[in-house]
C-alpha cells in the first residue's frame, strides 16, 4: 500500500518546512537511520562524549520550533532534529537523524502533531527507524535498569497520527530482521528480552488496577508514547525496531519523573553501545525483511 499524504498532512507540511531549512540534504539520498529519543535518551546520544554517545559527526541541526512545531516541555527531552554521519569500516558513513526529544500527546497535542517530525523524515527519505522510550515494568521479572526490545504493542484505545481510510497492516510493526540483529548484539539474549509495549495516555502514572488490566491483555511494559510512531512508520513502509529502558515498576508507590531521569542516566552507556552496534550491524546496504 502506497502512503497517502492525506493520511498525515502534518507530516507532509513538516517535510516541506524541513526541506526548506536544509535544502539539498535529502537530494543526496535518504537517511540510513532515524532514531527517536525517549526521556533522557535522545539528547545524550548526540551531546555526550565517549561511551555514552553515538559518535556522530554532526552536519545539520534543526530546532523543532523552526518547523513551527511545539517544543517538548518534559524534562530529559531535547528539542531538535540532529543530522550526522556515523563512520564505519569498509563502507561509506551512515547518515543518521536523531530526534532528541518527543512531543507527547499528553502535553496537549494531537498525535498527528506529536509525530510530525518523524513524518517529515519518513516523507523525505528514511531507510530504517529506531524508537526508544522509558517504560514502566509490568512483568515482575523485569528489573529497573533493564533494556528491552519491542516485539509488539497494544494501542487499541490509544492515539494514532493517521486519519481517513489508512487501513495499514500492523502484523510486523517491529521488524523481525532488525529484532534478530538486536538479539545477536546481546551477549546473553536473556539480557534483552522481547516485550509487548502497552500504551497509556498519561501524564498520570497507571493505577494498580490499570497495570493488572494491561498485564491480563498481554503487555509486559507500559509507556505514554512510541506506539503511534510505529503505526506511522508502518504506513510509510519503513522497517522499525524499538528499545525500552525500564525505569520503574508500573503501579508502584511514589513514582516520579525524576526516577525516570536517574535510571536513564545510569543506563546511557549500555544503551548507546547497543544502538551503535545495531546501526553498524544493519549497515546501509542490507535490506530488512519485509512484512
Amino acid at each position: 500500500m502506497k502512503f497517502d499524504p492525506n493520511w498525515h498532512p502534518e507530516g507532509a507540511a513538516c517535510a516541506a518546512a524541513l526541506d526548506k531549512r536544509i535544502p539539498g540534504y535529502f537530494a543526496a539520498g535518504p537517511v540510513d537511520w532515524m532514531i527517536v529519543g525517549g526521556s533522557g535518551i535522545g539528547k545524550p546520544l548526540v551531546e555526550d562524549q565517549g561511551e555514552h554517545a553515538l559518535g556522530l559527526e554532526i552536519r545539520e541541526r534543526v530546532a523543532l520550533a523552526d518547523l513551527e512545531l511545539p517544543v517538548p516541555s518534559v524534562a530529559g527531552h531535547g528539542t531538535e532534529l540532529v543530522f550526522g554521519e556515523l563512520a564505519r569500516e569498509g563502507g561509506a558513513p551512515l547518515r543518521v537523524c536523531v530526534q532528541t526529544g518527543r512531543i507527547h500527546p499528553y502535553e496537549g497535542h494531537p498525535a498527528s502533531v506529536s509525530a510530525a517530525p518523524l513524518g517529515a523524515v519518513l516523507t523525505l527519505g528514511c531507510a530504517r527507524l529506531l524508537l526508544t522510550s522509558a517504560v514502566g515494568g509490568i512483568d515482575p521479572k523485569l528489573r529497573t535498569g533493564a533494556i528491552v526490545s519491542y516485539r509488539d504493542q497494544f494501542n487499541l484505545f490509544g492515539p494514532t497520527p493517521l486519519r481517513g481510510p489508512a487501513f495499514v497492516g500492523c502484523s510486523n510493526l517491529y521488524d523481525r530482521t532488525l529484532r534478530a540483529q538486536l538479539r545477536a548484539l546481546a551477549e546473553d539474549p536473556s539480557q534483552l528480552p522481547e516485550v509487548v509495549y502497552g500504551h497509556a495516555r498519561g501524564p498520570q502514572y497507571e493505577s494498580p488496577a490499570e497495570v493488572a488490566a494491561l498485564r491480563s491483555l498481554g503487555c509486559d511494559v507500559v509507556g505514554m508514547s512510541t506506539t503511534y510512531e510505529a503505526v506511522l512508520a508502518a504506513a510509510h513502509g519503513v522497517p522499525t525496531c524499538g528499545l525500552g529502558l525500564v525505569t520503574n515498576a508500573a503501579g508502584a508507590d511514589d513514582l516520579s519523573h525524576e526516577e525516570v531521569f536517574v535510571e536513564s542516566n545510569k543506563a546511557r552507556g549500555r544503551l548507546a553501545a547497543l544502538v551503535r552496534g545495531l546501526l553498524l550491524r544493519a549497515g546501509a546496504s542490507e535490506s530488512p525483511t519485509p512484512a
